[in-house]
């Protein structure tokens, strides 16, 4: 969600009447981190929308976050940008005790406030001690569920990340968020959904994008649209067939994506935001994401 690609997609689909900053602070020749912004009157906020970016906030070198969230400051104070809003931080992201940090040492106040719930599951080395790590209850159900399947045909999973392969399939993968849940149907406007297959395009091509397909004898049954960098795969949305509910096709696709990440050496599933059950019972661990909002002092 912080990859330039990303954000270039998103200002395309929905960038009509903003106005991006992008910052970079550097020490000396060294890059040595980025902020996305848009500002409008006295107040910046970072650039995208909750509603479709999990994650925000700015970027930095490991080590160097209070540099660069210093050098924000210092930049909006000489832009006379007063007022700074911050959302979609992880709540263990370095850069928040940074902000907070520059914040006393600027003249800043600072109020953080919780936006969402955003569970992940830390992955172990191979898929049955993953399953061995659930509760009994959900260790169980799983297995009943898995085998359910099973009994019913052939089980096959697919997983496609180069830029034509995720293209073909993309189609099918909106059909099916679509039938999956009216709420999805509703979500997906047209400029919704071509901002979805933008996504699959640009990020595809930067080798972050993932599609992944259960299959049933043969058919495809549900599929998940995922996002990756070196560590982690970040579930973004998915959709299932609901005629095939009793067979848990969704809940299935998703413990199978996490037994291809296990397989290609990831080391955490995020399940990004929602409290959806199901992320509880695949071993998701709850973690907040905050809103930053800082306002300089008026003495």
């Amino acid at each position: 969600f912080l990859h330039p690609a990303w954000h270039e997609t998103w200002l395309r689909h929905f960038g009509e009447g903003v106005a991006p900053v992008f910052l970079a602070c550097r020490d000396g020749d060294e890059l040595v981190g980025v902020a996305a912004l848009e500002i409008a009157g006295d107040t910046a906020r970072q650039l995208g929308d909750h509603h479709v970016c999990d994650y925000a906030g700015p970027l930095a070198l490991p080590g160097r976050e209070a540099e660069v969230a210093a050098g924000v400051l210092e930049w909006l104070t000489e832009d006379l940008t007063s007022h700074l809003v911050l959302w979609g931080l992880q709540e263990d992201a370095a850069v928040v005790g940074a902000f907070a940090e520059a914040a006393g040492a600027w003249g800043w106040e600072l109020e953080a406030t919780q936006e969402a719930i955003a569970p992940a599951a830390k992955l172990p080395g191979d898929f049955e001690t993953f399953v061995a790590g659930l509760s009994k209850k959900d260790r169980h159900e799983l297995r009943r569920k898995l085998r359910n399947l099973e009994a019913a045909g052939e089980v096959e999973f697919e997983s496609v990340s180069e830029p034509g392969a995720i293209e073909a399939r993309f189609d099918l993968f909106l059909q099916m968020m679509r039938r999956s849940r009216e709420d999805k149907d509703e979500f997906l406007t047209p400029r919704m959904e071509a901002f979805f297959r933008d996504l699959g395009r640009t990020m595809g091509a930067q080798g972050l994008a993932r599609l992944n397909t259960l299959l049933l004898d043969g058919a495809p049954v549900a599929m998940i649209f995922c996002f990756e960098n070196e560590g982690t795969t970040f579930l973004y949305n998915s959709g299932y067939e609901p005629a095939l509910a009793p067979l848990a096709v969704g809940l299935l696709s998703k413990a199978h994506a996490i037994s291809d990440a296990i397989a290609r050496g990831k080391r955490v599933f995020d399940f990004l935001r929602g409290e959806e059950d199901y992320k509880r019972r695949l071993g998701g661990v709850e973690a907040r994401v905050l809103t930053l909002r800082l306002a300089q002092r008026r003495d």
